[in-house]
């Protein structure tokens, strides 16, 4: 079996700001061997890399540089131009936010990138870099892109950068996954899942517009997911259980993990026998990943 691979989520947010490119070139530096980011549209049809659908308070600051008093602008309604007004290069002080990334540096002046400029790294690249491009959606939300236009815009920028074979499409919201099939079936298929038992923003329970039809229950949601063809199930790590991971492998599904933080956990991860693990420390992963390794505790 080979070492896990690892994969740095939204960049490296314990060094460097999310989903920058300061943050995704310090993980392709680290030796990680991909990264994960978000995917949303600005209200010209750019895809921009960030996470939320709109700008956080505590990580945005304005053309004056001083931190955001509420929630944002919706990403989706504002220009790419528009947008690259705000900072999204620091954490306000002494907010949730800070402490749960505390050595976090700061980076004055970071704008929101394009798809386009992160998939320029992983083209420049001078070994083979994967990605996670989760295509952040909505079901329940009639406002969001259909799922086919929002596919196309991703994929449209994959290709014209050459990085469509280092990609996958990743997403909580199967519907685009399904729309990838249709529109994209080149493209190997990421699946996220959660229970809404672990937390309401889960998209695993009974009923859940976010499956597109999949069945919930474990077992038969993975025997789905292997009979449409997907190549990743990416679950919540502290939810897999040794039976559905070896059901999964047994399928020819990949198992991918997230999202690992502090040394602790990653070791767990690591020593998991997962395929990948998603981590918000990609640097420290891959030292620990060694040490593991040649302490003859991952077989490589």
């Amino acid at each position: 079996m080979q070492l896990p691979k690892i994969f740095g989520h939204r960049g490296a947010p314990d060094v460097l700001p999310e989903n920058s490119l300061d943050g995704f070139a310090h993980t392709i530096a680290s030796g990680a061997d991909g990264i994960e980011l978000d995917v949303l549209l600005t209200s010209d049809g750019v895809p921009v890399v960030t996470h939320n659908h709109h700008l956080l308070a505590d990580t945005t600051r304005d053309s004056a540089g001083v931190f955001l008093s509420e929630e944002g602008p919706a990403i989706g309604a504002l220009t790419y131009e528009e947008l690259c007004a705000f900072d999204v290069g620091g954490i306000r002080p002494g907010s949730e936010y800070a402490k749960k990334h505390p050595q976090q540096q700061d980076l004055p002046g970071a704008r929101v990138p394009r798809l386009s400029e992160v998939l320029d790294l992983v083209a420049k690249a001078d070994r083979p870099v994967d990605v996670l491009v989760e295509l952040k959606h909505d079901p329940e939300d009639a406002a969001e892109p259909a799922p086919e236009d929002f596919v196309r815009a991703a994929v449209d920028v994959i290709t014209a950068t050459g990085t469509q074979d280092h990609c996958l499409i990743h997403a909580f919201d199967w519907q685009i996954l399904s729309a990838a099939k249709r529109v994209a079936p080149q493209f190997r298929r990421s699946h996220l899942s959660m229970s809404r038992e672990i937390h309401a923003s889960g998209n695993l329970y009974d009923g859940s517009p976010w499956l597109d039809g999949a069945p919930a229950d474990p077992e038969a949601m993975l025997r789905h997911l292997a009979d449409t063809g997907a190549t990743v199930w990416s679950p919540l790590f502290w939810e897999l259980t040794p039976a559905h991971r070896e059901l999964a492998r047994s399928l020819g599904l990949q198992v991918m993990v997230w999202t690992m933080r502090g040394a602790d956990a990653i070791r767990k991860g690591l020593l998991a026998d997962v395929d990948g693990v998603i981590t918000d420390d990609p640097a420290l992963a891959v030292r620990l990943r060694k040490e593991l390794s040649e302490a003859g505790e991952l077989a490589s």
